[in-house]
Parts: structure tokens; sequence; C-alpha cells
């Protein structure tokens, strides 16, 4: 039998899988604090945090006084 919690007592599985579900039901059946729910933009920039955020962190963290290009870059784009 798999485990529902892990050791620091989270849900353990496909949590953003979850959240949506949990979500787009929000958006049909409003109950309660879920809802309207958060748009789908919210959760795409959520999923990309999630699973690419530590990578990201990594990369600041480590080649951050080499990424002034990029960052120059940005302020280009943004305007």
């Amino acid at each position: 039998m798999k485990p529902v919690l892990n050791k620091r007592f989270e849900l353990t599985g496909n949590e953003m899988f979850r959240l949506i579900k949990i979500s787009a039901f929000g958006k049909v059946v409003p109950i309660g604090n879920l809802r309207g729910g958060p748009g789908v933009r919210c959760l795409i920039v959520l999923s990309l945090l999630h699973y690419f955020g530590a990578l990201g962190y990594y990369v600041k963290a480590r080649y951050g006084h080499r990424l002034g290009f990029v960052k120059s870059f940005l302020r280009r784009v943004r305007g």
C-alpha cells in the first residue's frame, strides 16, 4: 500500500494535477473558498515555478554574477 503522506507530512503524488482538478471543480460548482478559483494563467505560472523553480534558483545562486546580459535583455524586452 502506498503512503498518503511523506516524511514531512505533505501529501504525496501529483500535486499540480490535484490542484488543477480542484480548481476546475471550483469553477463548475462554486462552493466556499473555491468559488471562482484561480485563472488559467495563475495555474500555468504555479506549475512552471513548482517544477522548474529549484533549477532556476540553482542557476541564479551559482551563476548569478554572470547573468548580466540576461538581465539587460529582459529590461529591453519589458520596455
